[in-house]
């Protein structure tokens, strides 16, 4: 059985590392990813909250490890018919099992300052600490927009932003707006609850049920010349120092001025072509995470219509693939069914792993992760004793929790509405998928003309040598004289 998995991540990588456990040599199974590295960040057993290094590794060795095959490419389309992908590149990869692990799509404001995890977002965190310290930022508001991938984010960043604006002469003012109707309530009514009075606590000020927007200039097109210059000014404001400050939009009339907004991310589905995806772009997969209403397609991952995205969820959804696969391929499995069940604790009060009263870790860092544990883990049934057997820094299991709030939630799917009936493309659809085939097929042409023309020209090389030889021994044997 050809098994393609596409996408990177630890779901792709769980899947692959379930179906060299459970299927072995019945399948052969190829990772389509465009990625050259898996990157991950094992929690610090020795240090509560305190992640070691981020962690680099070659899809290629894990890949080649796992028993697969790695090609580096990414997923234009898929076609269902044939039994085949698309690539970028414009290749044709068969399948009779398709995976798609290829995560979801970060979405945010035009203008917006998004939270990334990584290096680029703790720069931007670092200085807005910096500036609420020193008053050059006097206001600060943490956005949660609706179908945020982790809300959780917002929180722990505000409630960091609160410590470095109590240390400051300025006492800038640290809020929240999120599109929740209650902080977290993903989470239960106990986590609600324990967050509000802890953003009480840290003067935190909580907007709930409000969608915040940035308001961008170009909306204004269309509008008479004085009524555009009006909405371009107030969407501008003044601090009381003089300093231009951000006017967000709170739904409706309402709007706020704050000197500096952080967005974290909203998400959107991959909405890959020939997949049954519903109006987001998300797959919607059964207890088995085969995709509902495609044969031979599993979803696993960001790129499944789950409310929240986490790396628990992701590798559940993983092993449950590998383990239907297995059985189809004719592995003597009894695949079981993954569940929605996200666990984790809410470490309230908030565990800062730094000096009290402090946002800066010892070696000059922010202080991040102090609200959900574990904060990050190498997830997986399969893949993380694998990637302990070739990362001596990675052991799976983990020694300490802390205290705090105890998290056991159903996680659901987005509402978005039915999968659209699979005949019912639209024009622009048809159009689209034309186009992208037309692209794909020249960009074959044009790799193969590529390769005609180097075979010509290692052809001339070789005629031109083969002629220099033959003439040298004519002349070495007579028929030849020198001119």
């Amino acid at each position: 059985m050809q098994v393609v998995v596409a996408g990177g991540g630890i779901a792709a990588l769980e899947v692959l590392a379930g179906l060299r456990t459970r299927a072995g040599d019945r399948v052969q199974a190829t990772l389509l990813c465009p990625e050259r590295s898996f990157s991950y960040r094992p929690l610090s057993t020795a240090v509560p909250f305190r992640f070691r290094e981020e962690r680099m590794r070659e899809l290629q060795d894990l890949v080649r490890g796992l028993g697969a095959t790695f090609v580096r490419d990414g997923l234009a389309q898929v076609d269902e018919t044939r039994g085949r992908v698309l690539t970028n590149n414009g290749d044709f990869l068969p399948y009779d099992v398709l995976v798609l692990a290829v995560g979801a799509r970060p979405s945010a404001p035009r203008r917006a300052l998004t939270w990334r995890r990584g290096r680029g977002g703790t720069a931007e965190l670092t200085r807005l600490l910096h500036e609420l310290e020193d008053g050059t930022a006097q206001s600060a508001v943490f956005v949660v927009p609706p179908r945020a991938a982790w809300p959780v984010d917002a929180y722990e960043l505000a409630l960091v932003a609160s410590l470095a604006a109590r240390r400051g002469a300025s006492r800038a003012q640290v809020s929240i707006v999120t599109a929740e109707a209650a902080p977290l309530e993903a989470f239960g009514r106990a986590a609600t609850e324990a967050v509000r009075i802890e953003l009480e606590r840290a003067d935190i000020q909580l907007i709930t049920g409000v969608e915040a927007t940035i308001p961008d200039d170009r909306q204004e097109a269309g509008r008479d010349a004085f009524s555009s210059a009006v909405a371009r000014l107030s969407n501008r404001a003044k601090n009381r120092n003089g300093r231009d400050e951000l006017v967000l939009r709170l739904g409706g009339r309402r709007s706020m001025a704050v000197d500096r907004a952080l967005f974290v991310p909203a998400v959107r589905g991959p909405g890959v072509g020939g997949t049954a995806h519903d109006d987001s772009g998300f797959v919607r997969v059964d207890e088995h995470a085969r995709v509902r209403g495609q044969d031979g397609v599993y979803g696993v991952g960001d790129a499944t219509a789950l409310s929240l995205k986490h790396s628990t969820l992701a590798a559940r959804q993983g092993t449950a693939a590998a383990e239907a696969i297995a059985a189809a391929a004719g592995a003597n499995v009894d695949p079981e069914p993954w569940s929605p069940k996200l666990y984790g604790f809410l470490t309230l009060p908030p565990h800062f792993p730094s000096a009290p009263g402090s946002p800066w870790l010892d070696d000059g860092e922010p202080v991040t992760h102090c609200l959900w544990w574990p904060p990050g883990h190498v997830a997986g049934r399969h893949l993380a004793p694998y990637l302990a057997s070739v990362d001596r820094g990675v052991r799976p299991g983990l020694d300490w929790h802390p205290n705090g709030v105890p998290i056991a939630v159903t996680v659901g799917e987005y509402a978005t509405g039915d999968v659209p009936p699979r005949a019912a493309a639209t024009e622009a659809e048809v159009t689209r998928d034309a186009m992208t085939r037309q692209l794909m097929a020249a960009r074959r042409a044009g790799r193969e003309g590529q390769r005609l023309e180097r075979e010509l020209e290692r052809g001339l090389e070789a005629f031109e040598r083969h002629e220099r030889e033959v003439v040298a021994e004519l002349r070495a044997a007579g028929y030849l004289r020198e001119s």
